[in-house]
């Protein structure tokens, strides 16, 4: 599998403290902690008869959509996901409401990770206009509630650095930004898809990486037992591991035929009707 190259550049950030990065006391938190705030992996099925994965993805791909186009932390929008799947997994929801929803869960992440959240009045433009204001703060209110205040959820995204500092690729080094950056990616792309609510966040990130290494062919050059060492780091079952970073190559690979396909659609075909008629929209 190639690496995935069409990340976009996200605003900047404080560095990571590589004091904290290795303290074995602070990761063993974050693997306790992220058992504290996960979603039922099977909430559409137990909890919301009128939703489907596919309403869902739906929903979340548009936040995907604005947190690219608004330039926001890459930890932004998996947190958000955390809010949304979190709430569907105790309260039934109306499918009028997964709009609403999504853009309540986009608001109260920006607010509590990036320094400049994203405005109401923007995210209301997001939804052509189909929110009000007083509506937003409302949901915001109904939705801090649901989740009892507690919002510092551990994201997969949270982890990458701290397991990628622990796998000890000294090798790895020179390309170690372009490996997180394409792992980053990986986890947004799980948050997209219901069926990663079945994994622990630090599954997903170790996997992640896994596949990022992979699309750079480093545990064949380099003779390294990857998943072994994430077994190790994580604690999670080797072949867990695995089945997550064949299922991500697997969602990577349809992505990028997709993109590919609609290259090749856009381009508009050279001959001689196309000079008369450039009317013609070619998608």
């Amino acid at each position: 599998m190639d690496l995935l190259c069409c990340e976009s550049t996200s605003k900047n950030v404080a560095q990571k403290d590589p004091v904290l990065l290795l303290d074995d006391r602070v990761f063993q938190t974050m693997l306790k902690s992220e058992l504290r705030c996960l979603p039922l992996p099977d909430y559409m099925a137990n909890v919301q008869p009128e939703l489907t994965p596919n309403l869902r993805k739906i929903v979340v791909d548009w936040m995907w959509e604005v947190c690219e186009e608004q330039n926001c932390q890459e930890d932004i929008f998996p947190l958000a996901v955390n809010y949304l799947d979190r709430f569907l997994s105790v309260n039934p929801t109306n499918k009028n409401h997964l709009q609403m929803l999504g853009t309540t869960c986009l608001f109260v992440s920006s607010k509590f990770r990036e320094s400049d959240s994203l405005p109401v009045n923007l995210l209301i433009l997001y939804t052509d206009n189909s929110v009000t204001a007083d509506e937003l703060l409302s949901w915001e209110m109904f939705l801090l509630g649901v989740l009892k205040w507690d919002i510092s959820a551990i994201t997969a995204h949270d982890f990458l650095w701290y397991i990628f500092k622990r796998l000890n690729l000294s090798t790895a080094k020179p390309c170690e930004d372009i490996v997180v950056k394409h792992s980053g990616t990986f986890v947004g792309m799980c948050a997209r898809d219901y069926k990663f609510c079945s994994y622990v966040p630090s599954v997903i990130a170790g996997a992640s990486l896994a596949a990022a290494l992979n699309g750079l062919e480093y545990a064949a050059i380099h003779k390294y037992d990857l998943f072994t060492k994430l077994h190790e780091i994580i604690g999670a079952p080797k072949e867990v591991i695995k089945a997550c970073q064949e299922q991500i190559e697997e969602i990577v690979d349809n992505h990028k035929r997709q993109h590919m396909g609609k290259i090749q659609l856009c381009e508009k075909p050279f001959d001689k009707t196309a000079e008369f008629d450039d009317t013609i929209c070619w998608i």
